[in-house]
């Protein structure tokens, strides 16, 4: 049977031409009422954001009885979203996989999901994304063990041969994927782990396996031209049983250790536990994106309620990247809630307050993830609660939905809490 291939270049380029056609070019594209009826999509969730070149598709979730089958049914659902709009899994740029801890092998999901990927898109086998796979303990639907969540990018319309992004692949890793991709104004890394891949060796301890992930930052970093300083958000991926909080001092320190002034330029960061990576022996693993220019040019909040180098938002290049707000209460020292609900409120109030920091509203956010401590309530009801509330916030949300990700994990960065939100806004 044959395979629906991209629509070709003028068609992409049409679609980037159009998106850049307003001044802070973002695009919405709505669920329609039988998709939302089918998903369980709210007024609030869109299926497609689209800001400048970049893409974000709400995540895509299986459901096929067979694991590996749902590898297959994601990329091949992503890849349709993604037609539909002149576009293709080729112009993926960055992916994560999430794993149902347990479903499958992860080595298995990674080998069918270039296998499935390459086949829809053959540009991929030279045109590579960055991307990881992390374990996780389940997810809102029960049939689900295999969930995508990307960025895409629209090729630029300067660009005729190629689609406009530089890759630098890995010097010793993984080869189905590269280390870094990005145009002239954002930078997206893969998934960075402690494994040296030169000799086959992986440092047991969680403080070995930190320095040497912050090195290899640092280092594809270099090789992209920019410095740890350029960085504008991160997402920290912590195996259960490892203390997140210390995770995250000691990252920093190592970032500040290879880059001194890095202190005056802080992400926007988010610490989740997880139940593991592709590897047994992984404790942690991070991705970033960086921004080129001057670090100092890139407006930030200062997050002043916490001793974290973190900032609440980084704006750069049109895009807020926020740090993932937890459903606490700022102004009574970090306070947390002991009930879902009210941390939902407290998380989308600390949202809303960032964003006006930074100049823009809960209508500005294109991409959103709703992440929800294991067990802390029932998903439907926290994932009808969390819309019940940003629309009580901002009914504006209605008319300007954001993609979305719904992502359980095993805890987060304190005990008591359940809940915290993490968004990308666009001017």
């Amino acid at each position: 049977m044959k395979t629906k291939r991209t629509l070709p270049l003028c068609a992409a380029l049409a679609f980037t031409a159009a998106f850049a056609a307003s001044t802070s070019g973002v695009r919405r594209t709505p669920y329609t009422k039988e998709e939302a009826a089918a998903l369980g999509a709210p007024p609030g969730a869109a299926k497609m954001v689209a800001v400048g070149n970049l893409v974000f598709p709400s995540a895509v979730y299986g459901s096929a009885q067979d694991p590996l089958r749902q590898v297959e049914e994601v990329v091949e659902r992503t890849h349709a979203l993604l037609t539909g709009h002149g576009l293709g899994i080729g112009n993926m740029l960055q992916h994560t996989i999430f794993l149902k801890d347990g479903a499958a092998s992860p080595m298995d999901v990674l080998t069918r999901f270039h296998a499935t990927a390459t086949r829809l898109a053959p540009s991929l086998k030279e045109r590579r994304s960055v991307g990881t796979i992390i374990r996780v303990p389940g997810f809102h639907d029960p049939r689900t063990a295999v969930m995508l969540e990307i960025v895409a990018g629209a090729p630029s319309k300067k660009e005729q041969a190629g689609d406009g992004y530089i890759r630098i692949p890995f010097t010793f890793g993984p080869q189905e994927i590269v280390e870094t991709i990005g145009d002239d104004r954002l930078l997206f890394t893969a998934g960075l782990e402690a494994m040296d891949f030169e000799h086959g060796t992986l440092a047991p301890k969680i403080d070995e396996q930190v320095a040497a992930i912050a090195g290899k930052l640092d280092a594809a970093l270099k090789r992209a031209g920019l410095s740890l300083n350029h960085m504008v958000q991160h997402n920290l991926y912590v195996t259960r049983g490892t203390d997140p909080l210390h995770v995250i001092r000691r990252f920093h320190e190592e970032v500040r250790r290879r880059a001194p002034e890095a202190k005056q330029y802080p992400s926007a960061g988010t610490v989740m536990v997880v139940d593991g990576m592709a590897a047994p022996g992984f404790l942690m693993e991070m991705d970033a994106v960086a921004a080129r220019g001057r670090p100092e040019s890139l407006r930030r909040v200062p997050f002043t309620e916490t001793s974290m180098e973190v900032a609440k938002a980084v704006a750069a290049d049109g895009l807020v990247y926020l740090t993932a707000m937890p459903g606490a209460d700022f102004a009574a020292a970090m306070t947390v809630p002991e009930s879902v609900d009210e941390q939902i409120e407290a998380a989308v109030g600390n949202v809303r307050a960032a964003l006006e920091q930074a100049g823009l509203s809960l209508a500005n956010i294109v991409k959103h993830r709703i992440i929800v401590k294991k067990g802390a309530a029932d998903p439907a009801r926290v994932r009808a609660g969390f819309y019940e509330v940003a629309l009580r916030h901002a009914p504006a949300l209605r008319d300007n939905p954001s993609a979305e990700t719904f992502l359980i994990v095993e805890a987060l960065a304190g005990d008591r809490r359940s809940f915290e939100l993490a968004v990308i806004a666009a001017r």
